[in-house]
């Protein structure tokens, strides 16, 4: 570890590989001459899949939604940045579609009817990070743009002008017609496979309905993949999306005696919040119990003593 020149210098140093930011308060109401406060985010970056680590619905770190029913949703941007595609998994009970899948994960969805400039919000998901615009026609919905922002990485093609969103699935049942290379019209066709947990066992087709009429099934798999150019490029080994890593939104003394800490958290992923008093102490205390955090924020009252003003904390993300 490496120490800043002085406990009063407020520059970030690091840990372990991952960056502490400290925040001072100086002389408060409570008669205290120095309130040191530390908040450690413990997370990662977005985790890249090696070719002895195969990917499997084990390998899923972020989850939307409850139920026994599990399927896994792929978005690949071809704006060649990395990693090229990300993996996020959809629970389920009963009947879903891929929208209901999509529009679970995504942060916030917007839609807009065809021919309309007007957008509408009309979801909200478990990632913030992932925004989904829709374009409604009289056959269903059509996805217009995904964008992905982390603050470090930014995801994002423009739709339509310089191509689209291809959709391909594995797993379920799709009875679809089927036209030949003039649009002659031959009959209908059904496409029929089981789904899998394991990625080597998916074989994309490109999906002849659109994702209001994909019914999801258990160990299926979607995938949103953009062709620039209108040029179609096949999907690839998808990395791990991880969970956003929680942040500090606020914090404050609420008497002599109790501090309060609201983080930013994700819905359904595991914390601990955890304290020591010395940053060179390797051991953190744990500040009650780990939870699932059920909101996208979450308030902590910690006990404080005036005897002992300096304190650390980190809110860690839990594997």
């Amino acid at each position: 570890v490496r120490m800043p020149a002085s406990r009063a210098d407020t520059s970030g140093y690091r840990q372990n590989g991952v960056t502490l930011k400290l925040a001072f308060l100086g002389r408060n109401n409570f008669g205290w001459k120095t309130l040191l406060l530390s908040l450690l985010l413990v997370g990662g970056e977005l985790a890249h899949p090696t070719s002895s680590t195969p990917i499997t619905f084990d390998s899923i770190k972020f989850w939307a939604g409850s139920g026994s029913n599990r399927a896994a949703m792929v978005i690949q941007w071809n704006d060649a940045g990395t990693p090229t595609s990300l993996l996020w998994g959809y629970r389920w009970d009963g009947v879903a579609t891929g929208i209901d899948m999509v529009q679970a994960i995504a942060g916030s969805t917007t839609s807009r009817e065809d021919g309309q400039s007007v957008f509408l919000r009309v979801a909200a998901g478990a990632d913030p990070r992932l925004a989904l615009s829709l374009i409604n026609y009289s056959f269903g919905s059509a996805v217009e743009a995904l964008v992905f922002n982390d603050r470090e990485i930014v995801r994002t093609q423009n739709d339509w002008s310089t191509g689209y969103w291809e959709y391909s699935v594995f797993g379920g049942t799709i009875i679809y017609d089927l036209y030949s290379d003039t649009w002659d019209y031959l009959g209908q066709a059904t496409y029929d496979q089981q789904g899998t947990t394991t990625y080597s066992g998916v074989n994309w087709f490109f999906s002849p309905i659109g994702i209001s009429e994909r019914i999801l099934v258990d160990g299926s798999w979607d995938a949103f993949s953009f062709a620039p150019n209108f040029t179609s490029i096949p999907v690839v080994e998808p990395s791990p999306a991880l969970p956003p890593l929680p942040t500090a939104k606020s914090i404050r003394l609420k008497s002599s005696t109790e501090l309060e800490i609201i983080f930013t958290t994700t819905p359904n992923i595991a914390y601990q919040l955890e304290s020591k008093e010395d940053l060179l102490a390797l051991e953190w205390s744990f500040q009650g119990s780990s939870f699932s955090a059920i909101s996208a924020e979450t308030k902590f009252i910690v006990p404080i003593q005036s005897n002992n003003p300096k304190k650390f904390f980190r809110l860690r993300q839990l594997p």
